[in-house]
């Protein structure tokens, strides 16, 4: 009994430590796929953030647009509300899916000393871990026609659920070939200090 209240403390620990990722960066490959509108998607432009009546009041929103702002000061576009050359929409969302590395326990067959076929499990735990699907996408539409100039996407699957800080390498893979059209997976460090992986 103490040997297995032992066994199962340690792979608890050992799932707690490759969740936590040790402290060492992380390697966010996003899948990005992004579109050109038909009106121009242009650099060094102004732009405000325009936001749906589900986002209107959302302190999470404030903290989504602030990390999508510097993504696009990145790339030289600039944040003006009074005289906005684009309306940005910034939208995320997270969803749970099975982890596609996860492989359920099987039995092998094995032949007892009666000759009989049995049935043999694993004796240590198989515990499936958590998998998120982490989006984000970003449209830019022209303030005075309305017209879509770029939308593009970016998703991420890993065992974190911490999205504020999947963002940023999320946004600046999103973002990296503005104003051009791009299917591909973009691969951003994420830096270990400071972040919270809860």
């Amino acid at each position: 009994m103490a040997h297995s209240t032992w066994l199962q403390r340690t792979l608890l620990l050992l799932a707690a430590v490759a969740l936590t990722g040790c402290s060492l960066p992380r390697m966010i490959d996003s899948d990005v796929q992004s579109f050109v509108g038909n009106a121009p998607a242009l650099t060094g432009a102004s732009y405000r953030f325009e936001r749906l009546p589900s986002q209107a009041d959302s302190s999470d929103q404030d903290q989504i647009e602030a990390l999508a702002q510097e993504a696009l000061d990145h790339i030289g576009l600039q944040r003006n509300d009074s005289a906005a050359r684009y309306l940005v929409q910034v939208n995320v969302s997270v969803d749970g899916m099975r982890n596609p590395h996860y492989r359920p326990p099987r039995p092998k067959l094995v032949v007892g000393a009666n000759g009989l076929v049995y049935e043999e499990w694993p004796w240590t735990m198989n515990v499936e871990t958590p998998w998120f699907r982490h989006r984000t996408q970003l449209l830019l539409r022209d303030s005075g026609t309305g017209q879509l100039a770029y939308e593009t996407a970016a998703v991420f699957e890993g065992p974190w659920r911490d999205t504020l800080n999947l963002l940023p390498p999320m946004l600046e893979a999103a973002l990296k070939d503005y104003p051009l059209p791009t299917k591909r997976r973009v691969v951003v460090e994420l830096p270990a200090a400071g972040r919270d992986t809860r």
